[in-house]
């Protein structure tokens, strides 16, 4: 394995830029105005676009919560942003569009009066996810839902709803019975322990979380998002947010349709082709805020995604790479992931990032770049160079020149460390640069 994945690498791995390490993550930038309303572990620092030295119009067509457009809004330069996740490009869209002064004046009022209509409220509806009961105490879930009703029938304007929408939806995860993890969510009443999980005493742990009154809770978290949110609308006050501009849809759709030569960079960083499914981990979310209605919604938001994951469609064609189908090879026959069809999952992902590649050569001007943050997997013991692989399917895409930025060093699971001995060095995330 050692020589295919040094082979793989070539000449195309610079020098690490470790210094970049802490903005390749929601850590990043997360705690800063507007960044702060919806925390999205998936993005990254707009500190990045003067790091790499990025242009006046930017694309991004993974744009998640919208940190690039934020960025750019601030200092001045355009955006577009892409993606097919409806609640990611809810988050971008609201923090891009700044309140006009009616509506702030409006939302802080709303902030002095709500807790007053929450008794008499009707609790919206439930939505139809099947843990919905499982993922809030009754109390919290009856409080959630009646502050939903209020948002919905008080808010005067489409601009006020979103934007006391996003500070609802804001909250769901610490108002909540559960937390996101890895691949999914898992469930406040169990701690984890050396060896796994064990269960909680039910009463006791809602008590010290929660407190006495878990009405109180919920109120307590919304007031305290909406105040911090309303605290940062100053921000707006500077800046080109007219000219950052979302759009909800697949990019392999959507780039396509895009003007060819209309920017000076790309920056984005994909979903990882290490099985995590998004829409598991924000499923809370995507079925209380109204983004999905049916189990079938959600399925079809899979099948539209790029394929890193192992309900994207696995079935569409792809295009083959003699050393990939070597390293998929490499893997144990007999692991989980071998019999979870991650050899086809890896020929997909690097087919579609060929795809959008080519799209992002297209609409750049001759002489920008496309920067890519990614993270390197492993399946069975076998690690897949996934930042060597993206510069080597960039050069395919037409881009002169590819290198390969490594920026800081990634942990794997425990039950593969031991035969992961020896290939430290490409457990990395690095920036791919192609120009």
């Amino acid at each position: 394995m050692n020589d295919i994945l040094a082979s793989v690498d070539g000449d195309l791995v610079a020098p690490g830029r470790p210094e970049l390490g802490g903005l390749v993550h929601w850590g990043g930038g997360g705690g800063r105005p507007i960044h702060r309303w919806f925390r999205y572990r998936e993005g990254f620092s707009p500190e990045l676009i003067d790091e790499l030295a990025l242009g006046r119009r930017i694309l991004d067509p993974f744009c998640g919560s919208g940190s690039i457009m934020v960025g750019a809004a601030r200092q001045g330069r355009s955006s577009v942003g892409i993606d097919v996740n409806p609640l990611a490009a809810f988050v971008a869209r609201v923090k891009v569009s700044p309140l006009a002064a009616a509506d702030v004046s409006d939302v802080t009022a709303f902030l002095r009066r709500y807790e007053g209509e929450l008794p008499p409220a009707e609790p919206w509806p439930v939505p139809g996810l099947r843990i919905a009961g499982k993922v809030f105490e009754p109390d919290v879930l009856d409080e959630l839902l009646r502050l939903r009703t209020v948002i919905e029938e008080r808010a005067a304007s489409k601009e006020q709803r979103h934007f006391l929408l996003l500070a609802w939806l804001a909250i769901l995860q610490d108002v909540g019975s559960y937390f996101k993890e890895g691949n999914g969510i898992k469930y406040r009443n169990r701690q984890r322990r050396t060896g796994g999980y064990v269960a909680r005493p039910d009463g006791r742990w809602q008590l010290e979380r929660f407190g006495a009154d878990q009405r109180a809770f919920v109120r307590a978290a919304f007031t305290g998002q909406l105040a911090a949110m309303l605290d940062d609308v100053p921000a707006w006050q500077h800046g080109n947010w007219g000219a950052q501009r979302v759009i909800e849809g697949n990019s392999l759709d959507v780039l396509g349709q895009l003007e060819r030569r209309s920017f000076d960079s790309v920056l984005f960083s994909p979903p990882y082709a290490n099985r995590f499914d998004y829409f598991e981990s924000q499923k809370v979310e995507l079925w209380f805020g109204g983004f999905v209605d049916s189990y079938g919604e959600l399925a079809a938001l899979r099948k539209r995604s790029l394929r890193s994951h192992l309900g994207a469609a696995l079935d569409r064609p792809v295009e083959r790479r003699p050393e990939l189908d070597a390293l998929i090879g490499l893997i144990d026959p007999d692991c989980y992931a071998a019999r979870q069809r991650v050899g086809a999952l890896l020929r997909g992902y690097f087919s579609d990032m060929a795809a959008v590649l080519r799209h992002c050569r297209r609409v750049l001007v001759p002489d920008g770049r496309c920067c890519v943050v990614v993270g390197n997997s492993a399946y069975g013991g076998v690690i897949i160079p996934t930042d060597s692989l993206v510069a080597r399917v960039g050069l395919e895409a037409g881009f002169g020149q590819a290198s390969v930025v490594p920026v800081r060093h990634l942990t794997v699971a425990p039950q593969q460390r031991r035969s992961l001995q020896g290939l430290e060095a490409w457990m990395r995330e690095s920036i791919v640069v192609l120009a």
